[in-house]
């Protein structure tokens, strides 16, 4: 876990922003770093790929998403990169790729809630400042960093409180039925489990729902408690993930099962490093039947020493 980006936060400060909404001030709740790699299109100029950096980056960054109560420091980490593959007529195509993190209590390590890539068709003119009306959306470029901030704040509270994010799930909604039927196949439902309309499906899907307690518990009953006792956090770590058969067999292209293992088969493998062997086959059995495809990565489970 040694690896994993070193932040610092104050878990008092995280109760009051969760729980009370009291005694700080609104502010910007995100630290958004934000990449363009253009290396795909070649000779193309490049300077409309930095002004497109710079524009996101105040876009993500300077905006208050909401009227939660944060202080500096406890700012979400998140992550965003462009992959350029292709522009004609200042129309762009690109992967885009996001993830984001939350503080585990009592250490600098940070864990993953979310990791996913889509593919984004935009508009984007060099020097162009973004500009964003929720109740009237006129950009897929600034429609889809909306939605995928809003959940962003969905995971990240929803990790503090059970269903602690139903606000900002709300919002992500919205967008999505604004969206559908002129912004592009990322809006359509029905059309992919995985792009913006399936996300919002499966997080109000109450045969889904699950996952968003497994989140929580997860992380605040699990991963927060493992500095005051690592076995009995481990064991609601592995508590939590005796939802995921079910919500398997009733959703089994969910996003939400994908993000699990694309977020957290690294922190897994580390997690279990320590556990006895009966846990290590407990754990790795249960997983390799969900993500029968991982078994290889699974695998190392069992045999991290």
């Amino acid at each position: 876990m040694n690896s994993f980006k070193n932040i610092h936060i104050s878990f008092v400060f995280l109760f009051l922003f969760f729980l009370s909404g009291r005694g700080l001030a609104l502010a910007q709740e995100l630290n958004c770093r934000v990449q363009v790699n253009s290396d795909q299109i070649g000779g193309t100029d490049k300077a409309v790929y930095e002004s497109l950096r710079n524009a996101v980056t105040a876009f993500m960054n300077e905006r208050q998403w909401s009227n939660a109560p944060i202080a500096q420091n406890e700012k979400i980490d998140c992550n965003l990169l462009f992959i350029i593959q292709g522009s004609e007529n200042n129309v762009h195509k690109a992967e885009l790729q996001i993830q984001s993190r939350r503080p585990v209590f009592g250490s600098s390590y940070t864990t993953s809630l979310l990791n996913i890539r889509q593919s984004l068709e935009f508009e984007y003119l060099e020097n162009q400042q973004l500009e964003f009306n929720e109740t009237n959306l006129q950009s897929n470029l600034t429609a889809t960093l909306a939605f995928w901030t809003y959940i962003v704040l969905c995971m990240d509270f929803d990790s503090f409180a059970p269903y602690g994010g139903e606000r900002f799930l709300t919002k992500a909604s919205d967008i999505v039925s604004q969206a559908q039927g002129f912004l592009g196949d990322n809006w359509k439902a029905n059309e992919d489990d995985k792009n913006c309309w399936g996300w919002t499906n499966a997080l109000n899907d109450e045969n889904q729902k699950p996952m968003r307690l497994l989140n929580y518990n997860y992380h605040r009953q699990g991963m927060d408690l493992l500095q005051e006792d690592a076995a009995a956090a481990r064991k609601k770590i592995t508590d939590s993930f005796k939802v995921l058969e079910e919500v398997k067999r009733l959703n089994p292209s969910s996003p939400l099962l994908s993000n699990l293992a694309d977020s957290k088969i690294e922190e897994w493998i580390q997690l279990y490093s320590k556990a006895e062997s009966k846990e290590k086959q407990e754990v790795f059995d249960l997983l390799s039947f969900i993500y029968p495809g991982q078994s290889n990565r699974l695998q190392a489970i069992k045999n991290q020493n």
